[in-house]
């Protein structure tokens, strides 16, 4: 590093746009008593179960030579293989977040607006509404296929490569918005004077984005990552939904191999599996936070300028590419609903393009009842769990504020809670199937698992959101003997937003749960999507009717509160 980048690289990380964090909140015992309820809550969900296995896995049958057999099992090295895949995919879609949010700043206002709408949608969408989207799209039959039936001659379909593309750009389609929306909101983040120092030294675009744009967007950084390398270690309906059957075998992931398999594996076999596949999600977070935190120091606690301005002048060029890029997002949903609006004998038998316009695949959908009785349920259960996460997760954040809890121990527990946050379901599984049985089929049962495994990522994020809040705001209601959480929790209504909606949505579009725990009771919509599904090519009117409706919850939901939801999320990333 040349000695111009040395100083540039040392000055951005001692700014920082938030206030001085330090103050006396609690007792050390208050603390603790905050932090009680979410931690029961872990350790009887998460935290047992996961003992169990690893106990389980090293006392079965095999002992602690189920880990070489598994480890030496060529078809979980494939799967092992297939999940680098998916987390290389993962750094695409960071990478490819970075790269619109930086390119939109020279869009124009009404450009960077749509982008942002467009951009958004999949992020809310179940992967089973992306894995029937692309599908369609992507159909082999020329006659049903949008690609095959652009290029005759199966130019796509000479090999088992091609459901790659597929599945990929399902992915990238879904999580691309979330990390531009973060991104984008880092950008404007970035203090103008830390700029104006590297135009002194004479800094190039690229070399301001080396010494300075990505410093300063190190926490940023770290929450986009840590969404999206677990969305890509645990993914599993978009494999299982995405792929044809006959060819689902050749990009099995560990997580649907242990699925498919567990009961040929063995209680210690398939222990170990779920296990390395926890290890496996763990390293990759970890090793991916320490090292942003290596490269990019945290922030000091001096305030910066304003934000940076945003260019005024729109580039005409910018403004095609970013044209282009919204009309790309755009296409799965035209797809999905134009193929819903057809009969369906026209959708097994013809593309969209075709005609046969009408309501019957949506009476289809709705014949016998189970679908419409199945989203009432969904809903019930995730209103729950929105509740849920929001009472546990206000107050464990609170407690991991500076002055609540010793130094290291806030960083002990935040740690705990970003390894929870990553925890597969399959780690967990079967222990609690065992000790819970058939309680599991309550829907307040279920929602407690939902709620454990959402309320990690809860907590993380009103941490930030907390730790962002001025001192002199939370010292006047301690000054008045007036609750100083209850203030954080006003100042941070946003992110308290944010979170109910993520726990909202992650329930609404789970199906990996449900499969793993309640089936086959099929009281879940993802999971009657699933065995519609399983007859795609005769069925998939009545299916891209059922996605079209469990897609429309979650997207009336973001857009009804869609500015809440944006400063929510990154509220305080800059921590």
């Amino acid at each position: 590093m040349t000695g111009g980048d040395s100083f540039l690289f040392e000055v951005t990380p001692h700014h920082d746009m938030r206030a001085p964090a330090t103050w006396h909140g609690q007792s050390r015992w208050g603390a603790w008593g905050y932090l009680l309820p979410a931690a029961v809550l872990a350790v009887v969900v998460l935290l047992a179960p996961l003992v169990a296995t690893v106990v389980t896995s090293v006392t079965g049958a095999e002992g602690a030579g189920g880990y070489l057999e598994v480890l030496t099992d060529e078809d979980v090295w494939l799967a092992l293989v297939h999940n680098a895949v998916w987390l290389v995919l993962a750094l695409v879609v960071c990478g490819l977040g970075l790269g619109l949010a930086w390119l939109s700043r020279d869009a124009g206002p009404r450009m960077r607006r749509l982008l942002l709408t467009v951009l958004a949608l999949p992020a809310v969408t179940s992967p089973l509404t992306a894995g029937v989207a692309f599908r369609l799209i992507f159909d082999a039959n020329p006659s049903r296929g949008v690609v095959s039936a652009l290029l005759p001659g199966d130019v796509l379909f000479l090999g088992p490569g091609w459901i790659w593309l597929v599945l990929g750009l399902a992915f990238v389609w879904q999580w691309t918005g979330l990390a531009y929306l973060v991104f984008h909101v880092g950008l404007a983040n970035v203090p103008v004077d830390l700029l104006r120092v590297a135009r002194v030294f004479d800094a190039g675009r690229l070399r301001r984005l080396r010494t300075v744009v990505f410093p300063a967007l190190f926490p940023t950084a770290a929450v986009v990552m840590l969404v999206v390398l677990t969305a890509a270690v645990r993914v599993f309906d978009l494999v299982l939904i995405g792929a044809p059957g006959s060819i689902q075998t050749e990009v099995d992931v560990v997580g649907l191999f242990w699925w498919r398999h567990r009961n040929d594996l063995g209680d210690g076999r398939a222990s170990a599996l779920a296990i390395l596949l926890f290890a496996l999600a763990v390293a990759v977070v970890m090793l991916v936070i320490w090292r942003l935190r290596r490269d990019w120091p945290e922030a000091g606690p001096q305030r910066a300028e304003p934000h940076a301005p945003v260019p005024s002048r729109p580039r005409w060029g910018v403004q095609i590419l970013a044209a282009a890029v919204a009309l790309a997002w755009g296409f799965p949903f035209v797809t999905l609903l134009v193929t819903s609006l057809r009969s369906p004998d026209a959708v097994a038998t013809s593309g969209w393009w075709s005609g046969g316009y009408g309501l019957g695949s949506y009476g289809e959908a709705f014949a016998d009842g189970s679908f419409a009785g199945a989203l009432a349920a969904t809903a019930q259960r995730g209103l729950l769990v929105a509740v849920l996460v929001v009472l546990l997760a206000v107050p464990a954040a609170y407690a991991l504020t500076p002055g609540q809890l010793p130094r290291r121990t806030r960083r002990i527990v935040a740690a705990v809670a970003v390894v929870l946050a990553v925890l597969p379901p399959q780690a967990l599984a079967v222990p609690l199937g065992e000790v819970l049985g058939t309680l599991l089929g309550s829907a307040v049962i279920l929602s407690f698992v939902h709620t454990a495994l959402v309320l990690p990522l809860g907590v993380l994020l009103l941490r930030n959101a907390f730790t962002s809040v001025p001192r002199p705001v939370v010292l006047r209601p301690l000054a008045e003997g007036r609750s100083a959480m209850m203030r954080m929790t006003i100042e941070s209504g946003p992110s308290v937003v944010a979170v109910a909606v993520l726990a909202f949505v992650l329930t609404w579009n789970d199906l990996v749960v449900g499969l793993l725990l309640n089936w086959p009771a099929a009281d879940q919509a993802p999971l009657i999507v699933l065995q519609q599904a399983r007859q795609f090519a005769t069925s998939a009117g009545g299916l891209t009717a059922q996605a079209v409706v469990l897609t429309a919850v979650p997207v009336l939901l973001l857009s009804a509160t869609g500015r809440w939801l944006i400063r929510g999320l990154t509220q305080g990333v800059r921590r």
